[in-house]
């Protein structure tokens, strides 16, 4: 499963691995597993396709990454459980999945 997940990151753009590390180190900071990330400030070009279409699938490597889960079977669990955008603000709004091992994945991730 860990070399299945470092071909997937290594499938994502600069972007979305700057967000998945953005979302990562913002829940081990805070616990909270939904995180807003300033779309608008952080990558305004990208915020502005979202504003023209809020259903747009810019992250979508992002939004279908799988990792093992955390406790109990090591079954394939997506990542995210959901990603959306706040036209107000412009904001990412991502929430991570509690069932996924992020320990692990930011272990890899700040490799």
């Amino acid at each position: 499963m860990d070399s299945d997940l470092k071909k997937q990151l290594s499938t994502l753009s600069m972007y979305e691995r700057a967000i998945l590390m953005f979302c990562l180190r913002a829940y081990f900071k805070s616990g909270n597993y939904q995180n807003e990330l300033p779309l608008g400030e952080m990558l305004p070009d990208v915020a502005a396709i979202f504003d023209v279409n809020p259903t747009v699938t810019v992250f979508a490597k992002l939004e279908a990454l799988q990792m093992s889960a955390a406790n109990g079977p090591k079954l394939a669990v997506k990542v995210f459980d959901s990603m959306t955008y706040e036209k107000t603000g412009q904001q990412l709004v991502t929430v991570l999945n509690k069932q996924a091992d992020l320990k692990a994945l930011l272990e890899i991730v700040e490799k």
